[in-house]
């Protein structure tokens, strides 16, 4: 048997399942420290943020959520294709991996929306990478 979901029906389902996924009033972010291999010195970035919950242990962590990264980012670093598809939000793989095997890509617009009405902040690509 075949069932037909309308588009707006189905945004709204994967808008409630972000929203049950993460508490926006439990999300923390900060710009991380990078480290520079050619001076050996330790730096914030401010072209990054990433985005926790409870205490900051790094993107690795099981309490981390997802990275956003402003064009300047790519910009500086002259990785013109990915500087094209920013700002970008990397999601962590465990979240990610969940919402493509029930949604496929179809989530990544809503959560766009999402993402911007929550943190007031644009994403213009979705990409599902970091790991523990």
């Amino acid at each position: 048997m075949k069932y037909i979901i309308t588009e707006n029906r189905l945004n709204s389902a994967i808008m409630e399942y972000i929203n049950e996924l993460y508490d926006v009033s439990d999300i923390n972010w900060t710009n991380p420290y990078m480290y520079d291999d050619e001076t050996g010195e330790e730096y914030e970035d401010g072209d990054i943020i990433d985005f926790y919950k409870g205490d900051y242990e790094g993107p690795y962590d099981s309490d981390f959520c997802f990275r956003w990264y402003q064009p300047e980012y790519y910009h500086n670093k002259g990785q013109i294709k990915e500087w094209r598809m920013a700002p970008i939000l990397e999601v962590h793989e465990n979240e990610g991996n969940t919402l493509n095997s029930y949604f496929g890509d179809k989530w990544h617009e809503p959560f766009k929306m999402w993402f911007n009405e929550n943190f007031e902040m644009p994403v213009k690509t979705i990409k599902v990478g970091i790991s523990e």
